[in-house]
């Protein structure tokens, strides 16, 4: 580590005194190129500079690789599944009486023999996947942890056509089907299966691969072959019951090097993360909801123990199978020859953090300041954004991150993080967790009790708008259960309210953070003026683990975290609170803004509360929401409106609350929507129907340029 904190010395000092902020390049235009066949062919073509995609095809790959004008990153975190239609409720029943066999856990297992993961690795992937049985990603830690428990699961689960079909057959029979001429019916008619397939990349080939084995078995299949924009309202946002699809070709990236998959089981494995009708009514057994529940809150004291926890994970969520995992990829990400960027490991280019302080043309090995890239995706601008409950399709999160910085950069090479608005961070854990600490900037101590203020926050009264302190939730002193494990002291540069600015002008404020730290309880809340029912199951998890949270400090900032859950790397447990939510960067002013208009039943943050209250979906750059929004912010103004006033309103004065107003007020009358990040670009308008982002240069960013050039490095 010391050789390359030396070399990244040495290449600053090579470049002279830096004198630009933030971004090296002064604009990004986005636009949307469909088939990937046509992105790699405008790169060609001296069209664009920028694929942002990981493809698989290998005729394309060949082409990249034979052009000297091209060039491009590997990433190994992206997977292929199969979603199945679980019935929710209504199990093998769809509501109109159509039989829904993937409503059933043995049938969906069965899928597991009934695919040929070689054949489509080999054949359909063009040898650019290897073969993926479990939710273990297999070019990361884990992969080597668990690889007996991996090899056992593809020996039990290998390519089984007979067996696939005589555990079908067993069920339909049982729910009353009938095979007539080779054809499975019910009630007389055809048993459909409608397989929803994505047609911008290989999924159509996994689609109809599994068409083709559904109807050996005796299934009518349906082959939707669509984009996603036209899939994603009916496989997200219908009842299971209706009966809108039974299988849907997914496609996942792991945004960062995944250093630890436990985290990653209670995503698709329980009603506590996923929002979708599928995961939240599915009817899960109790023992997978414990296993991701336990990896998810690290409910393990050794690494022996956590394998084990892991195995039966692993195998309950086999049985089940919800979804069955295909393939993980190994794309390729095409860039020009002379343009560089910090693209992840795992994720390449479209999942990457660190994307805008890092993209830059070069010369002769030295960054080039100013000019225009040009980058495309295979869509864009799927759905609304805003920070809480906005879109989290890839393809809107990538534009959003580059607007947005966060307390911590992630290492592109290895998944570690390194300070970015932070100074330093103290974790401490309880002796004998097996913890460690890699990068220098982390200090890491071990205990054999960690005690919590009894001033601490651990919980919210939204009723009356105050944080409940330790002390007032738990006078006998904190249960067994709610024990910390792990306590986290992050540090803030003492010119951080001078130097950090919003894209409107605005600097951040104390107020940013406990906002923040109140939107963690307040949605979930059924007294909160902006309750919404989507976000329960999150608030349920964040009350099992959180022990308390307590601001030392104002100036400079010196934020406490307690928590039950801890992580096997150090830098992960650093608990920065910057304000980045869910779906990107949240200010409180902007927030405000939306809350009046939510709280009015005008707008919802979340899709669910949109569709339940008939109003629009909360959108800051685009759309109806706009004029709404300019409304309530007009409200804001007039009535000098400090949300959560109890609380919030000891954090601003009512001339800061007017200034931030004013400069969104600006803000909106100059570019025309509500998008106000911190990142080293901000946006500078987003065309919906033309399928164009613009992002230009945050004069204004303090980061000089080059900050973060060293994730252009190999890994030392």
């Amino acid at each position: 580590m010391k050789k390359l904190l030396v070399g990244v010395l040495m290449a600053t000092l090579a470049l002279g005194a830096v004198a630009r902020n933030g971004a090296w390049v002064d604009e990004i235009v986005m636009t949307e190129v469909v088939q990937l066949g046509e992105g790699v062919a405008k790169l060609a073509a001296g069209d664009l500079d920028v694929y942002a995609f990981s493809i698989t095809d290998r005729n394309l790959f060949n082409q990249v690789r034979a052009n000297p004008g091209l060039k491009y990153y590997s990433s190994f975190g992206s997977y292929n599944d199969l979603t199945f239609n679980n019935g929710g409720a209504g199990g093998a029943f769809f509501s109109d009486g159509r039989l829904n066999p993937f409503g059933v856990a043995a049938i969906r297992e069965a899928m597991n023999w009934l695919i040929d993961r070689d054949y489509i690795a080999n054949e359909i992937m063009g040898g650019l996947a290897i073969p993926k049985y479990t939710l273990i990603n297999s070019a990361f830690p884990d992969a080597e942890r668990h690889r007996d428990l991996i090899e056992a699961v593809e020996d039990y689960y290998a390519y089984d056509f007979a067996k696939a079909e005589a555990v079908v057959t067993a069920e339909m029979e049982k729910l009353g089907a009938v095979k007539v001429d080779g054809k499975w019916t019910y009630n007389g008619k055809p048993v459909e299966i409608i397989g929803l397939i994505r047609s911008e990349d290989e999924r159509t080939g996994i689609g109809n691969y599994f068409c083709d084995q559904l109807e050996k078995l005796g299934f009518t299949t349906v082959r939707r072959i669509a984009r996603s924009a036209d899939l994603a309202p009916l496989w997200q946002r219908t009842n299971p019951e209706e009966g809108k699809f039974s299988f849907y070709t997914g496609g996942w990236v792991g945004g960062i090097v995944d250093r630890d998959v436990g985290d990653n089981f209670d995503q698709f494995y329980s009603n506590r993360v996923m929002p979708y009708a599928q995961w939240v009514q599915a009817p899960w057994p109790e023992d997978l909801l414990t296993y991701s529940d336990r990896l998810a809150r690290k409910d393990y004291t050794t690494m022996d123990e956590r394998a084990a926890l892991l195995e039966q994970m692993v195998w309950a969520a086999l049985k089940f199978s919800n979804m069955i995992w295909v393939v993980d990829r190994t794309g390729f990400n095409p860039v020009v020859a002379d343009l560089f960027l910090a693209a992840d490991v795992a994720g390449g280019i479209y999942y990457s953090t660190e994307v805008g302080p890092t993209i830059q043309y070069q010369k002769d090995g030295v960054p080039v300041e100013g000019g225009t890239v040009r980058l495309a995706m295979p869509t864009l601008l799927q759905q609304p954004w805003n920070p809480l409950n906005g879109s989290n399709f890839v393809y809107d999160m990538f534009p959003i991150r580059i607007t947005s910085d966060t307390g911590v950069a992630t290492d592109t090479r290895d998944g570690l993080f390194w300070p970015k608005r932070i100074e330093k961070a103290e974790i401490t854990v309880l002796k004998g967790l097996p913890v460690a600490a890699t990068l220098p900037w982390v200090t890491l101590n071990f205990v054999d009790k960690i005690e919590v203020p009894g001033d601490a926050w651990v919980d919210w009264d939204a009723a009356n708008q105050r944080f409940i302190t330790v002390a007032e939730k738990y006078p006998n002193g904190l249960p067994e259960e709610m024990a910390p494990k792990r306590y986290s002291r992050v540090y803030y540069p003492a010119d951080m309210f001078q130097t950090v600015k919003l894209h409107d002008g605005s600097p951040i404020s104390v107020a940013d953070f406990v906002m923040f730290m109140i939107l963690t309880f307040d949605q979930g809340k059924p007294e909160s003026a902006i309750y919404d029912e989507v976000m329960v199951p999150e608030l349920e998890q964040t009350l099992r683990s959180l022990c308390g949270v307590k601001i030392v400090s104002t100036d400079p900032l010196i934020i406490d975290y307690y928590s039950t859950i801890w992580y096997l790397d150090a830098e992960w447990a650093v608990a920065d609170w910057w304000p980045y939510y869910s779906q990107g960067p949240g200010f409180w002013h902007v927030l405000a803004v939306s809350i009046l208009a939510e709280a009015n039943k005008e707008l919802a943050m979340s899709e669910a509360k949109a569709d339940l209250l008939g109003v629009e979906w909360t959108n800051l750059i685009a759309g109806p929401s706009l004029s709404i929004l300019a409304k309530y912010l007009d409200e804001a103004i007039a009535t000098t409106y400090i949300p959560y006033a109890p609380t919030l309103g000891q954090y601003i004065t009512a001339a800061e609350a007017q200034a931030r107003y004013a400069n969104l007020k600006k803000w909106y009358e100059e570019k025309g929507h509500f998008w106000v990040a911190d990142g080293p670009f901000y946006l500078e308008k987003a065309y919906t129907t033309e399928k164009i982002i613009v992002l230009k240069r945050f004069e204004d960013h303090p980061d000089p340029a080059g900050r973060f050039d060293f994730l252009l490095q190999p890994k030392q």
